[in-house]
């Protein structure tokens, strides 16, 4: 922007306070220079500032920023704005780097392949944003393209950690606008990396100048979303997990340790029986799980009627049919247990929970006990999405 001091120097007497001065100087407001030159990048990209992206490009060079992170974030901007807008910026990098010595190609930084990009691409985005992505890429050929491409392609890379790769599909997303719902979502996904509210703000901050107020305000918006849904849902696994807070929601009871059916559960499970068998037709008892605790899998015979129902009470736990997406559980929710279903039920990991068993009555009833929900299959079901009331 040298050359606009001689044509618009009352603009650029006041663009150089503000940036130099305000912006960089603002208490609390600082990024270390490397990053903030990602940031600003990135961010350059996502508004196609391409003049400007040239001009700054040196100074990012000669303030730290390795030419692997610079072609990294060209790279990993193909999905967010298309490789038509990201093509100028990666010509400016070659021309910019080729003009300083620089070899290229650089060495290359990719650790998946076109035949495993797929299966290590989902489990990024589980690591970022929890264990319901699992199966994510199965649902629709879009999901499945994001989940080999932009994870697999390039999230699986060097160059870049994924707390670094994160921040820059913050800046992508929040300089072009129009973007709010995924900005949303990736601020969550920073959130969950360790770059926290604070550091999100500084980098809107240090972008600011380059993407607007209204832009900013917008990603600052989204930012404090996140922030609050995260608080909401710490404030929820604390009270979940406390067992005396959780006693005050348990309103049919504990009981007792389920000493006699524990071969069959994975943790401590407890039973209060609410009828007494023999002066019932049905027999009802709630069933209370610790943080964990989940039963084997396991199916209800019956030659006629019989199965079961569950009248979620308290806490929040998982069913699950085999071959089926497991349900979530929340207090009021109705399971519906058909006869000859293999299934299991528990507790989440961070939460008790409570529902009351309602035996249906039928002819040549029983149970038969299979084998246990595996630590693998469980953990992967931390942060999947609830599912609505299956009954």
């Amino acid at each position: 922007m040298n050359s606009l001091h001689k044509t618009d120097p009352e603009f650029m007497e006041r663009l150089e306070y503000f940036m130099a001065e305000e912006v960089a100087r603002e208490p609390g407001q600082h990024l270390d220079e490397p990053v903030r030159y990602m940031a600003v990048l990135a961010a350059l990209i996502g508004c196609q500032a391409a003049e400007l992206f040239r001009e700054i490009l040196p100074e990012a060079l000669d303030n730290g920023l390795a030419p692997v992170k610079i072609k990294e974030i060209i790279y990993q901007s193909a999905d967010y704005v298309g490789i038509g807008r990201m093509r100028p910026f990666l010509t400016a990098v070659n021309e910019v780097l080729e003009g300083r010595g620089v070899t290229l190609p650089l060495p290359g930084q990719a650790t998946t392949t076109l035949e495993d990009r797929l299966e290590k691409g989902s489990l990024v985005q589980v690591d970022i944003f929890g264990g319901g992505m699992a199966d994510f890429w199965k649902k629709g050929h879009i999901n499945r393209w994001l989940a080999a491409n932009c994870f697999g392609d390039y999230y699986t890379r060097k160059g870049l950690d994924l707390g670094e790769r994160e921040m820059i599909t913050f800046c992508f997303l929040a300089a072009q606008g129009g973007c709010e719902p995924q900005l949303t979502s990736h601020a969550a996904g920073n959130m969950g990396l360790g770059n926290d509210r604070d550091f999100l703000i500084r980098v809107v901050s240090q972008c600011l100048p380059y993407i607007g107020y209204p832009r900013s305000l917008n990603a600052i918006a989204c930012i404090n979303k996140a922030a609050e849904a995260d608080n909401e849902k710490e404030k929820h696994t604390l009270k979940r997990s406390d067992e005396a807070a959780f006693s005050k929601e348990n309103i049919f009871g504990k009981g007792e340790e389920n000493t006699g059916f524990a071969q069959y559960f994975i943790g401590k499970s407890y039973l209060n029986p609410l009828t007494v068998p023999g002066e019932s037709a049905v027999f009802l008892a709630n069933v209370t799980f610790e943080p964990g605790c989940r039963n084997n899998w396991h199916i209800h015979h019956a030659s006629k009627g019989g199965g079961q129902l569950l009248i979620c009470t308290a806490g929040s736990g998982w069913y699950q049919e085999e071959g089926k997406d497991a349900v979530s559980l929340e207090p009021g929710m109705v399971i519906t247990i058909p006869p000859e279903v293999k299934h299991w039920h528990g507790a989440k990991s961070d939460s008790w929970f409570s529902h009351i068993a309602v035996e249906v009555p039928g002819e040549d009833t029983e149970n038969e006990w299979c084998g246990p929900v595996t630590d693998e299959a469980y953990n992967q079901l931390d942060f999947a999405t609830p599912a609505s009331n299956k009954s």
